[in-house]
């Protein structure tokens, strides 16, 4: 919603951009339209060429540069900074709430094959850890310096 109201709030405040001919501007249809608007939204998102936008729009004659300076700082610090941390906080969330389902229907299943008869169940394989893994490099480093100093 919030991405919503910002990309048509950038259509009229960005429109002597979008009117301006001129060879040189790479971000000058940016908020042409809708379309074009919410992916400029997007990329702003991701704090992508926000100044490059604005350093465009400073040489537009006639855009308020206030205006669409302050509202490209404002998506930038509601959308890049809290929009997007509550979005990966809400993952994270949903996240943990799946591992926790998940490590609850494992402890079931255990809880389950105990009950059973211990003979039926297959015998669980011991890990070898051979000797030249980088653990044991690492720490042969370790003791290789000890000794240098």
């Amino acid at each position: 919603m919030l991405m919503y109201i910002y990309a048509v709030t950038g259509i009229p405040l960005f429109k002597e951009q979008t009117q301006y001919d001129a060879e040189n501007l790479t971000y000058g249809k940016s908020f042409d339209g809708i379309s074009n608007s919410f992916s400029t939204i997007f990329i702003l998102l991701t704090v992508d060429h926000w100044y490059s936008l604005l350093e465009e729009g400073w040489k537009v004659p006639g855009l308020n540069k206030v205006a669409c300076g302050a509202f490209v700082i404002s998506w930038i610090i509601l959308g890049a900074f809290i929009f997007r941390n509550l979005f990966v906080g809400f993952m994270v969330s949903n996240f943990k709430t799946i591992r926790s389902d998940f490590a609850k229907e494992l402890e079931l299943q255990r809880n389950q094959k105990d009950s059973r008869d211990v003979t039926q169940l297959p015998e669980i394989e011991q890990v070898f850890w051979p000797g030249d893994t980088l653990f044991r490099y690492c720490e042969l480093m370790k003791e290789l310096q000890h000794n240098l100093k």
